[in-house]
């Protein structure tokens, strides 16, 4: 499964946010759905694989449990062959209706201070993060508070592209107008902010303490060499070393997994999706600070004809 629940904050967490912990309770998440015990794997750092939570043998989820339909939903790619809107409609997780950035949390691992009440001031003191956490328990589809989830269900769910999608300061009221594949043979202004999206190129990504530069492979390219493509600068001058290392096993296990997709001659890709700012001089490239706004997803993006 690609999240669970942080027993002591209550917090949905997903796996990939494995990643940014040194040291955590193992036993200290349960499925989102039903409440069962989930287990981590996958989820240090040498792992090529990406972090997932998986249940314990002899164990099973409820027979209503809400994560474990979605699960399955999403293995039998129904939602590739044509339109599900009805099941997403009552499906709290697969198809976000809106982003809200809530407030960081201090503790997203399983080992903190019962008695510490820091550990939930971040989780009970906004408003945002409250009407979060109430929509996890309804059979409604919840905000996210990532883009990550979002773009899971642009890849998932091709022909119910047309479902409504609110995120703060992108114009656009349904998941065909908010998101944007950045353009191929041209290097372009784009007049409004989107999340925007392409594929990541194979070539090591390089960085150092202050900045981060993810190469896409839109852009204009020459006997099949990049001559101009668009490229991501991260700002990831104020992150904590954990977030940083969590974003570049994100990309490098993404670059891993589409090489693997080639050789079994699979469709999949290793995209990109982030909401930055473009540049205005250097068109080419788009300025990316707050973690929560960018993710990479492997996958294969269809484009049935939809009316938006």
């Amino acid at each position: 499964m690609e999240s669970a629940r942080n027993k002591l904050t209550r917090e949905i967490v997903e796996a990939e946010m494995l990643w940014q912990l040194n040291d955590f309770d193992p036993k200290g998440y349960e499925c989102w759905g039903c409440g069962i015990d989930m287990a981590p794997r996958s989820w240090r750092k040498e792992n090529k694989m990406r972090p997932n939570f998986s249940k314990y043998p002899n164990q099973s989820h409820s027979k209503d449990c809400d994560a474990d339909a979605e699960e399955k939903i999403v293995n039998q790619g129904l939602g590739k062959k044509h339109s599900i809107k009805d099941k997403l409609e009552n499906s709290p997780g697969l198809s976000p209706s809106r982003l809200v950035l809530i407030e960081e949390r201090k503790h997203i691992g399983g080992q903190v201070d019962p008695n510490d009440k820091t550990a939930y001031s971040s989780v009970n003191s906004n408003g945002k993060n409250k009407e979060v956490n109430d929509d996890t328990n309804k059979k409604s589809r919840r905000p996210a508070n990532t883009i990550r989830p979002i773009c899971r269900a642009f890849i998932n769910f091709p022909y119910d592209r047309n479902m409504s999608l609110n995120i703060p300061g992108i114009s656009g009221n349904n998941y065909i107008n908010i998101f944007k594949k950045l353009t191929n043979n041209e290097i372009r202004k784009y007049n409004e902010k989107k999340i925007f999206y392409s594929s990541l190129q194979w070539k090591k990504i390089k960085y150092n303490d202050e900045l981060l530069i993810i190469p896409l492979t839109s852009g204009i390219w020459s006997d099949n060499r990049p001559e101009q493509t668009y490229k991501i600068y991260v700002d990831w001058s104020t992150w904590s070393k954990a977030k940083k290392t969590m974003l570049l096993n994100e990309l490098t296990a993404a670059q891993e997994e589409a090489k693997q997709a080639k050789k079994e001659k699979k469709e999949d890709k290793a995209w990109v999706f982030f909401i930055g700012e473009q540049d205005q001089i250097n068109f080419d490239i788009f300025h990316v600070k707050d973690q929560r706004l960018i993710c990479s997803i492997i996958g294969d993006i269809i484009y049935p004809q939809l009316n938006t």
